[in-house]
């Protein structure tokens, strides 16, 4: 009767849960349904250097890079990439032959990069050649092979051949017909740059056209009938070399750029250009792994694999798996500022969500060099973690540097982590667009350089195409084998510093179900040993199970204190319920909620739900726990007759006496308590409907026949049931 009682109170108690909370998340859900902000194309840009004078190993990287970019250009949406000719020795170039930024670069290498960039491959990307300080010898091929040039006005494209003894046939072809192809030098300044006996005229047409010719086509006669003046721009004897600042004036570079931060708005692109890393192929990988809550010892575990393949193993390739609801908004961020910082010179960092980034660990993915999703995958949303207007706000500096650091939009950070602070489009004088809060922008009042535009919704979470729409995924892959064939890779790596035990362990932590049940077990084993002292078997278990309970979710880093005091409490108020104060009172039911409380909180990171998604984890564990105490109970009622003929489960229970002694005396003990029939007494415990009375001078076990009889109550024995007297109330 006790039994059944406490089960019913415990039913109805996680069912009358289950729908409440069911209709709470069904109002959070519709509140927060809002049409999605117009759809608009983004534009965004990748930078490759190109250290010179290029090497072997520099080409094959810089073709890899290439491919891989190109590799996911759709339809007339081509990627932005741009290259900077920098040093491969970080010393500073000079306007002079000897200092000049590309001397020693190979005729060879420089064809094998400009055929790739001005042949049908380049065409699927768009080529823009940044040049922020001057370049000679053949690095010139390479920039005359882009679609656009970009220059500093100081710095100077020249002096073609300064490597070359003699100029080839080949070599002036070669440069001839790429700058012919891509339509921004004159041939003729292209055969001034390579060979100083090919002076550059200018030739002024009538009608205001220009035309160029080199001296030695003049003195063939190759003079435009139209041309009435000449200017020679080039000296005799010398090569071409041509400033950024005359070079725009006649309009054969597309930009000048004083100031590298200025290439990304005069490109118009959404952010500042992103760093692509350049790494020969084949590739060599490592692979890891996130899924579930975001902890400290998940992060650690991350941070020391990572570390240990770049260093100790080579590896130039991160591959993550993600697949998480957040959980800790610090750890997460530690870890993507660690990703983040990770140098591009050498490794690069992937991640394939496979199956959700909610909240803080969404900021791990946008760590990466690249986004990957599956096709059902989302990023942002509420998660685990509570992050409120407030925590973000707080955190101003931290996303700021970070959206600077990763190449990210302010608001697409702030968005996926938060989607009730408003992010909005943002477009500037210059056409260049911005996603970010509208507080977090620095504008003049008076003279303001951004307009404000619609609302951009991240509060469902964004899905593989609208991430690719808004420029934060590279593309959408159905496996991480597909990701992996993205970069050359043939086959995956194992994974690091995850063997198959330790992969089962996580699954087995994850399943919260489990945990509850170990928890119910090892409770009732518990009582069962506190029933049957000295019996041990039950005991044995129900410490297994405890251990078990608690070590799985600590693993999974969801158990605190406060989870341990509720379901030591919980186990106590039972305690002394059933063995203290028999019946069914206050410590009964305090014991129950307790532990309720505890094993949901045990399951979760945060104590009250703030966001739809907490309310549907809270209401996911109250039904978890309510089923398990269905499941358990109805098992032990099924199979209750088969149970109690296993040698192990008589272990859990008296057995009915079978020997004649025991019978004579159970029948003296059964004789003893009719005597009572009619006596007096008093009640020793409250009896709801058990406890105990005093008759006599014996204390024994009564039940009440009607309504609850208080402490110290008199009463009078009535019949029999069982092992219990039955009594009432006796008034005077």
């Amino acid at each position: 009767m006790k039994t059944l009682c406490s089960t019913v109170i415990v039913s109805w108690f996680a069912l009358a849960a289950i729908l409440a909370g069911t209709v709470t998340g069904a109002l959070a859900n519709g509140a927060l349904i809002q049409e999605d902000a117009p759809e608009t194309p983004r534009r965004q840009g990748t930078l490759i250097k190109l250290p010179l004078p290029l090497s072997a190993d520099a080409e094959t990287r810089i073709l890899a890079s290439l491919e891989s970019v190109a590799s996911r250009s759709m339809g007339g949406d081509r990627p932005i990439v741009v290259l900077e000719f920098t040093s491969a020795n970080g010393m500073a170039a000079t306007n002079d032959v000897a200092g000049r930024l590309g001397r020693g670069t190979s005729f060879e290498r420089a064809l094998s990069v400009a055929r790739w960039l001005s042949g049908t491959k380049g065409n699927r990307i768009r080529s823009v050649a940044y040049i922020p300080e001057s370049i000679g010898g053949h690095a010139v091929l390479v920039a005359l092979a882009c679609e656009e040039i970009a220059i500093h006005p100081a710095a100077e494209i020249g002096l073609a051949g300064i490597d070359e003894s003699t100029q080839e046939a080949t070599i002036v072809q070669a440069y001839t017909e790429t700058a012919t192809r891509r339509g921004l030098f004159p041939a003729a300044a292209v055969r001034s740059m390579l060979d100083p006996s090919e002076s550059l005229v200018k030739l002024e047409l009538e009608g205001g056209g220009v035309e160029y010719a080199t001296l030695p086509e003049l003195e063939r006669g190759l003079r435009p009938e139209k041309a009435w003046a000449e200017k020679q721009l080039v000296p005799s004897n010398q090569m071409g070399t041509f400033a950024g600042q005359e070079l725009r004036s006649w309009r054969w570079v597309t930009y000048l750029v004083p100031d590298p931060n200025q290439l990304g708005p005069m490109l118009k692109l959404d952010t500042d250009v992103r760093e692509r890393p350049t790494f020969a192929e084949p590739r060599k990988a490592m692979r890891s792994h996130i899924r579930g809550i975001v902890n400290a010892r998940q992060v650690d575990r991350t941070i020391r694999a990572i570390e240990d393949s770049i260093n100790n193993q080579q590896a130039n390739l991160i591959l993550i798996e993600l697949d998480s609801p957040g959980g800790n908004f610090s750890e997460s961020l530690r870890l993507a500022f660690y990703l983040a910082n990770v140098p591009s010179d050498k490794a690069e960092v992937v991640v394939w969500i496979s199956g959700q980034a909610r909240g803080d660990a969404s900021l791990i993915a946008l760590a990466a060099d690249s986004i990957y999703m599956a096709p059902n995958a989302t990023i942002g949303n509420s998660g685990e973690a509570s992050i409120s207007a407030t925590n973000i706000q707080k955190r101003k500096d931290n996303l700021l540097e970070f959206a600077k650091l990763t190449g990210r939009q302010p608001g697409d950070v702030v968005g996926c982590l938060c989607p009730d602070v408003p992010v909005f489009e943002f477009q500037a004088v210059n056409g260049r667009r911005l996603r970010a809060p509208e507080n977090w922008l620095d504008d003049d009042a008076k003279l303001p350089l951004w307009a404000k535009g619609n609302e951009v919704n991240y509060r469902e979470g964004l899905d593989a195409p609208r991430a690719v729409e808004l420029g934060l995924c590279s593309d959408r892959q159905p496996s991480l084998e597909a990701v992996g064939n993205q970069f050359g890779l043939e086959s995956l790596p194992e994974e690091k510093q995850t063997n198959t035990t330790e992969q089962v362990v996580e699954w087995i932590a994850s399943q919260r179900w489990l945990s509850m049940f170990l928890f119910m077990v090892g409770l009732m084993c518990l009582i069962a040993e506190l029933n049957a002292p000295g019996v041990g078997v039950p005991g044995a278990i129900a410490v297994v199970c405890f251990l078990l309970f608690f070590w799985l979710n600590m693993f999974q880093g969801t158990v605190e204190w406060l989870e341990i005091l509720l379901i030591l409490g919980g186990v106590g108020c039972l305690a002394a319920e059933i063995f203290l104060l028999p019946g069914f009172g206050v410590f009964g039911v305090s014991g129950l909620v307790m532990l309720a409380l505890g094993l949901v909180l045990a399951g979760q990171t945060f104590v009250f739900p703030t966001n739809a998604y907490q309310t549907q984890r809270l209401i996911h564990g109250l039904g978890q726990l309510g089923f398990v105490f269905f499941a358990i109970v109805g098992l032990l009622i099924a199979l209750r007759k088969q149970l109690a003929k296993t040698p192990m489960f008589r272990w859990f229970a008296l057995q009915p006496p079978t020997s004649d002694r025991f019978l004579v005396k159970m029948d003296e003990l059964n004789e003893e308590r009719r005597s009572l029939l009619g006596s007096y007494g008093a009640t020793v415990t409250r009896c709801n409907p058990f406890g105990k009375a005093r008759i006599g001078d014996q204390i024994v076990d009564v039940m009440s026949e009607h309504t609850w009889i208080d402490e110290d109550s008199p009463i009078e024995v009535v019949e029999m049931k069982g092992q219990h007297l039955v009594i009432r109330q006796r008034s005077f």
